[in-house]
Parts: structure tokens; C-alpha cells; sequence
């Protein structure tokens, strides 16, 4: 029987009629992006509508690098080329503003220094563009920093070792409309070269926090073809730390890494390709220093073929100290391997912090396996979150198949051929409930036509996952929201990100894109829908519990206060608390 009374609860109800503000603006279960208006976010298009393909971070934030309190953002066309050689690549900066995206889509060709800037690679095939983002503020002059890699350029007596630029953030960055890599000399920003040919040294690149405790953002950067010790394709990813002289003289080299200025992590075995993802992890073990996050997505564990590894390597004012990190040296104290689960899965092909989803205070993991089979559904795609906390790792091994919701929770992707989670990201906080929320591209989904893509927007929340398993089907706007892409081939979803806070309106914005189309999507945050407000009269009053006893009984979407994706006499409670708290 799944009648409930009121009387004993309307004794708990601290309020009468609360006055529940912007309660219209609250994500629709399904967000499509054929609907952007400028009031609700903005279309970026580039000059020929060739979209970046491959790496999951090509459109994403470029922290503030002009230092005019607004959030930019940065995207990489690692293929194209204009009035430079072929695939030499372009990336280009997206000056933040409150009147971003106010007069309609935006075309790249129109950065002229005042509204953002552009940045040509150097030579033919480079690629530059594969890999972009901030890179925090490493010379702590309190700008943020850019980095572009290029993973197929070419340094002299060497083929494909792969250079990367850190662009040093100003007030004045590209006021000229453009950046010349090749003019980069310490003071503006510098390059960073690959130790051996055909490393392809900058496939990805992150901020990596600062993880080795000194005051100043670090960079990693992985190269997911090298060859330690000789082993073939083992992969390997490097520590850049920063300092208030990095880059001084213009040229770092990867292979002068000891200790001092940064260090390199190896990996494993044989043909892993460790490196193909990195990201930051946060702080994950709470121990006031952030760590490393290292995606292998041909690694075996278990001998399981390429079901995929990732690494959490912990920071510490001593780790890789004498110039080098060996990830088959994790043991629980210094971090831990995250396993994954069948044959041919490929977790690790994307891998982000989730920031703190389930907001116990510990920074948590988000990792994609798009080629998972969840349900007997062939490359359906599967995405983990793994929670941090003092104890996370302990044993030094995790495996993916025994996250139960105490210690993390699966999504699985719908339907066969979804490739649900070749990319995913935090979303910071985009419904700015005070949790961090996360982010999956699922970019073959025919939601919109074949190919047309789909993404997922997962809400942090206390009790996220709590069942061991999120189901994107149950996303109805309240626990998160579907966005469609919006034309078939556009390929939405690939890549996801966090776009921080574009317009300065207090709320994280969020990046889509849509390389196959060459379109790029911004979506601006919104305040979290009320949930205790039930019968959506945008005032809290004892009509609303009858009002979720409705929704209990007829078992609809309503019914959800505690953001399981379940209806159960434990959003009873759930709701009353949430009644009590109110809403602002």
C-alpha cells in the first residue's frame, strides 16, 4: 500500500508560504540545442565549420586568462588551417563578458583581440589544437594560463615527439587578434618538446592542481605512444611544476624533467597507451594536496584484454622527487589503480575530476568506458564514479565491478552503439545548489537523426548513486537532463566540459560539442528547481505535501526528493527535510 496521511508530518513543516524564487528557470528534463536563444546560452561556429575530433578536450574553459573576473573559454581545430599549412591546426580564446552570446551565434572568424583571440599552428600536420585548457595560473602572477599541444610536431633531428605552448595569461593576451607560438620567449609563454620521436607528447593535456604542495599550479601531460625502458607503447605522462620562473627562457624540455622542476610517470606494459586521458584528480584522499588522474584504456588488467586501467596517484611535497614515478609502485598509500571490468571495455579513455558529487568534502572520480557493454547492449558505454575519501584506494586497487553505491556508482549507456562516456567531465555547479555535478557525452545516440548525439547531465546530491547505479533514462529535471543534439551526424557530446562562469551571473556554464558539425555549444547555469515546491505553485505550503502524496501514489517524477531516480517511502523524509530547508 503506498497510501500516506499528512497529519503527522504537517507538525514537522517549519513554514507556511515561502516565496520560491525563479522556479521557472529550472533545467526541462530534455534540453535540445536547436533551442538556443541567447537567453539561455549561445552556438559557437568556426570559420569552416571543421569540428576537432579525437581528443575529449578540445573545446572546454580557459580559466580567466584576461583577468577581467569572467570565465573564457577555448577551442581546438586540431585539422584545419586558415592562411597556414594544412592540418597545421588553430585553436582559438572566447573572451567571457556578460553579453556573451547576447547578439546571437558566434562565428571564431571574428576574434579581433577586443572579443578573444586566435593562435595558427606553425607547420604542416602538427595538429596543434588536439589538446587545449587552462593551465591554472603557473607562474602565479594571477592570471590563468592556456596550453596547446600539438602531438605531431616535429622538433629538429626528430619526427612527431610533439611540442606544446603554455600562453602566459595578461591583461593584454591577444589584444592584437592573434598569437604566434613561434614567438613565445619566457616572458609571454614558452614551448614544451617531447623527449623521443613518435611519443606524440601533448595527446592530452591538463591542469593538474598544484600537486606537489608549493603554492603554484602544476601541469600534466601525457604522451600515450612513448616507449619507457623500451617497452612499445607503454605510455608515459609528465609533471610540470610551476614556479614564478617556469618557462624563463622560453623552451622546456620534457626529458630534463628531475625532480626539482617536474617528473615523469611511467607506465605499466607493453602497447597500455597510459596517457591517453589526464586530468587532475582533486583532492581525493583529503589530505590538503591534489592528486593525478591517468587513463590506460589498452592496459590488461587481470589479463582481461584492453578492459582498461586508470591511476590516481596521490601528491605530496615528495613524490617524484627523484625524477621519476612508477605507476606499478601504487599501493593504497601513494595511490591506487582503478580497474576495469570486460574485455575490450576501454575505461580510462576519458577520465576527470568529478569534483565532490555526493558532498561529503572529498573530491570523487568520473571515468568513461565507452565501449562497455552494459546489458549484453555492444558499446552502449559505461561511466564510473568513484568516491573520494580518507580511506579511497586503501588496498591499492579498485575494482569497477564492486562500486555498490558506499564507494561509487555506474551509468550505463542506452542503447548498442551509444559510446556513452568517450567523454565526460564535471560539470561544476550548474544548477548552483552548492554540489558539483557532472557530465557524459554519449555522441552516437539517434536522438535527433542518426549520429545526432546526446549528453547527461548528472546533479550532485547526498544520496547520488546511493543504489550502486544512476539510470540516464530516469533524468527528469529535477535529478539531471538529457541535452539532444540537433541536426543527425552533428555528433553532439564529443567533448563535454565545465565552461566555469561565462557570463558572470554566478552559475557554472556548461560546453557540448559537436565536432562532426563544427558547432560548439554553451548552455548557462540555472538555479535548482525546488523540489519541495510539489505542485509547483512556486510557494512552499502544506498543499505540497499533499501534493507528493499524489506523486507517490501515481509514482511519478515528483515523487524523487532524495535524487535516486527511484520512488520509495524514502523520499518521505526527504521531502520534509527539503520542505524545511526551503528554497533560495
Amino acid at each position: 500500500m503506498r497510501s500516506l496521511s499528512a497529519p503527522a508530518v504537517l507538525i514537522a513543516l517549519s513554514g507556511s508560504c515561502l516565496s520560491v524564487p525563479a522556479l521557472a528557470q529550472a533545467f526541462p528534463a530534455e534540453f535540445e540545442l536547436s533551442t538556443l536563444d541567447s537567453t539561455n546560452g549561445f552556438l559557437i561556429t568556426n570559420p569552416r565549420g571543421l569540428g576537432s575530433w579525437l581528443p575529449d578536450r578540445c573545446f572546454t574553459s580557459a580559466g580567466d586568462v584576461n583577468g577581467d573576473g569572467f570565465d573564457d573559454v577555448i577551442i581546438g581545430v586540431f585539422y584545419a588551417y586558415r592562411n597556414v599549412e594544412r592540418g597545421a591546426g588553430e585553436s582559438y580564446v572566447l573572451f567571457g563578458s556578460p553579453e556573451a552570446g547576447n547578439s546571437g551565434p558566434i562565428d571564431l572568424a571574428t576574434v579581433d583581440g577586443s572579443n578573444g583571440f586566435y593562435m595558427p599552428g606553425i607547420n604542416a600536420y602538427d595538429e596543434s589544437g588536439t589538446s587545449v585548457g587552462t593551465a591554472g595560473d603557473i607562474n602565479g602572477d594571477g592570471y590563468d594560463e592556456i596550453i596547446v599541444t600539438a602531438p605531431r610536431a616535429r622538433v629538429p633531428g626528430s619526427s612527431r615527439k610533439g611540442v606544446s605552448y603554455v600562453i602566459f595569461g595578461s591583461a593584454t593576451v591577444g589584444s592584437s587578434g592573434s598569437i604566434d607560438f613561434a614567438a613565445l620567449n619566457g616572458t609571454n609563454g614558452f614551448a614544451i618538446y617531447g623527449v623521443d620521436s613518435d611519443d606524440y607528447a601533448g595527446r592530452s593535456a591538463a591542469l593538474a592542481g598544484d600537486v606537489n604542495d608549493d603554492g603554484f599550479d602544476d601541469l600534466i601531460l601525457g604522451a600515450h605512444l612513448a616507449d619507457p625502458n623500451g617497452t612499445d607503447r607503454t605510455g608515459a605522462s609528465y609533471v610540470i611544476f610551476g614556479g614564478s620562473s617556469v618557462g624563463s627562457s622560453g623552451m622546456l624540455e620534457l626529458s630534463t624533467l628531475n625532480g626539482t622542476n617536474g617528473y615523469v610517470i611511467q607506465g605499466i606494459n607493453a602497447e597500455d597507451r597510459c596517457g591517453h586521458s589526464v586530468s587532475s584528480a582533486g583532492d581525493v584522499n583529503g589530505d590538503g594536496v591534489d592528486d593525478l588522474l591517468i587513463g590506460a584504456r589498452y592496459a590488461d588488467p587481470n589479463g582481461i584484454n584492453r578492459a582498461g586501467e586508470t591511476y590516481v596517484v596521490f601528491g605530496g611535497a615528495s613524490v617524484g622527487v627523484s625524477g621519476s614515478f612508477d605507476l606499478s609502485s601504487l599501493n593504497g598509500s601513494n595511490g591506487f589503480i582503478i580497474q576495469g571490468i570486460n574485455p575490450d571495455d576501454r575505461s580510462g579513455s576519458s577520465v576527470s575530476s568529478a569534483g565532490d558529487v555526493n558532498g561529503d568534502g572529498f573530491d570523487d572520480l568520473l571515468i568513461g568506458a565507452p565501449y562497455a557493454d552494459p546489458f549484453g547492449n555492444s558499446a552502449a558505454g559505461e561511466s564510473y564514479v568513484v568516491f573520494g575519501g580518507p580511506t579511497a584506494g586503501a588496498s591499492g586497487v579498485v575494482d569497477l565491478s564492486t562500486l555498490n553505491g558506499s564507494n561509487g556508482f555506474a551509468m550505463n549507456g542506452l542503447n548498442a552503439t551509444d559510446l556513452c562516456g568517450t567523454s565526460v567531465s564535471s560539470a561544476g555547479d550548474i544548477n548552483n545548489d552548492g554540489i558539483n555535478d557532472i557530465v557524459i557525452g554519449a555522441y552516437r545516440v539517434n536522438a535527433y537523426g542518426t549520429d545526432s548525439g546526446e549528453s547527461y547531465v548528472i546533479f550532485g546530491h547526498p544520496s547520488l548513486g546511493s543504489a550502486g547505479l544512476v539510470n540516464l533514462s530516469a533524468l527528469n529535471g529535477t535529478n539531471g537532463f538529457s541535452i539532444i543534439g540537433s541536426t543527425h551526424h552533428e555528433y553532439s557530446g564529443f567533448p563535454v566540459s565545465s565552461g566555469g562562469d561565462i557570463n558572470g551571473d554566478g552559475m557554472d556554464d556548461l560546453l557540448v560539442g559537436a565536432y562532426r558539425a563544427g558547432k560548439n555549444y554553451v548552455i548557462f547555469g540555472r538555479q535548482a528547481q525546488c523540489l519541495p515546491d510539489t505542485n509547483g505553485d512556486g510557494m512552499l505550503s502544506p498543499a505540497d505535501f499533499s501534493a507528493w502524496v499524489a506523486a507517490f501514489n501515481a509514482m511519478s517524477d515528483a515523487c524523487d526528493q532524495n535524487g535516486d531516480g527511484l520512488c520509495t517511502p524514502a523520499d518521505f523524509s526527504a521531502w520534509v527535510a527539503n520542505y524545511n530547508a526551503g528554497c533560495n
